[in-house]
């Protein structure tokens, strides 16, 4: 994981700007954000084992957005694939190992619901 990248996330001010899109494919989840200024940032998160949006009702916009490397999706997730998968699982999509270091993305909106995502590798696509 680019440490320079989740620093610049964790340390810049996301508040008010808006979650636009979400879209998931095999191998990643591509989230779309945007501000007043209609700027738009997207970041790829990459080799994804994990994500979870409970609770959202009305509200799409961002109070705040950080990275972490010991979230609670991270752990669930690991648990479910070898519960499912037994401790030592084949590499998944022939790239992820279970023992990779993994990374959550949480995005907290105003109304309070948090999207946890939890993946290997994070790009941002739009160069913040």
């Amino acid at each position: 994981m680019d440490k320079i990248l989740m620093e610049k996330i964790n340390n810049c001010s996301w508040a008010d700007w808006r979650l636009d899109k979400i879209e998931i494919d095999y191998e990643c989840i591509i989230i779309s954000v945007s501000n007043e200024s209609e700027v738009i940032v997207k970041f790829s998160c990459n080799n994804f084992i994990g994500l979870s949006i409970v609770g959202h009702w009305d509200e799409s916009v961002i109070e705040s957005i950080s990275i972490e490397d010991n979230g609670c999706l991270i752990k669930d997730s690991i648990e479910t694939i070898k519960r499912l998968n037994g401790d030592n699982p084949l590499k998944g999509g022939g790239i992820k190992d279970i023992n990779d270091e993994w990374y959550q993305m949480n995005i907290k909106l105003i109304d309070g619901i948090i999207l946890k995502f939890a993946f290997r590798d994070i790009e941002d696509v739009t160069h913040i």
